[in-house]
């Protein structure tokens, strides 16, 4: 049986969407999208519907660490992945990684988590729901093999691991090199 790493992100921008304080940040948002299906280690995310707005992962949820009721001024993506360095790749190079640097033009500091990761088999379902647990737990205990953060990260079996941080950089190299195939 395959274990990939569930990961989920969280968090309260400064105004609603269609504010024009974080219109910049909606703008971006299928661009970085398209740019993590291209990211080596990549499997999938969560979709919404255009027409119903609906998520193929279920309806959002906010986790209780956040007030534990969503708004229109949540933002949250649900990704998997094939390993820790695939994710931080993609988190913290490319297109996301320049999003990063602007965080705190669109995202209210809450000192909450805003990331967890979690290894999945292949078989266990993927939700909302189940992702804010993870958040919660990771908020109630810290860092544990059931959910955790890319500061403090664990490999499959449960075990601590320091993030490879040649392999993060061969990846992005990679992604960059994908991407800028396609624009030729």
């Amino acid at each position: 049986m395959t274990r990939k790493l569930a990961f989920l992100t969280f968090g309260e921008l400064q105004g609603p969407f269609g504010s024009e304080l974080v219109q910049s940040f909606v703008d971006m948002v299928p661009h970085v999208y398209g740019s993590a299906v291209s990211t080596p280690g990549y499997l999938e995310h969560s979709k919404r519907d255009p027409e119903t707005l609906k998520h193929n992962w279920g309806d959002l949820v906010a986790p209780n660490c956040w007030g534990g009721e969503v708004s229109n001024s949540h933002a949250a993506t649900l990704s998997m992945w094939e390993d820790l360095e695939s994710v931080a790749a993609f988190a913290y190079h490319g297109l996301h990684g320049e999003a990063m640097k602007r965080r705190q033009e669109w995202f209210v500091r809450r000192g909450l988590p805003e990331h967890v990761a979690w290894w999945q088999d292949d078989s266990d379902p993927i939700s909302f729901g189940i992702a804010a647990q993870k958040m919660d737990l990771l908020h109630d205990l810290g860092p544990t093999p059931d959910a955790f953060s890319l500061r403090c990260p664990f490999v499959r079996n449960g075990r601590p691991v320091k993030i490879n941080a040649e392999m993060v950089r061969t990846k992005a190299a990679q992604h960059a090199g994908l991407s800028a195939s396609r624009l030729e």
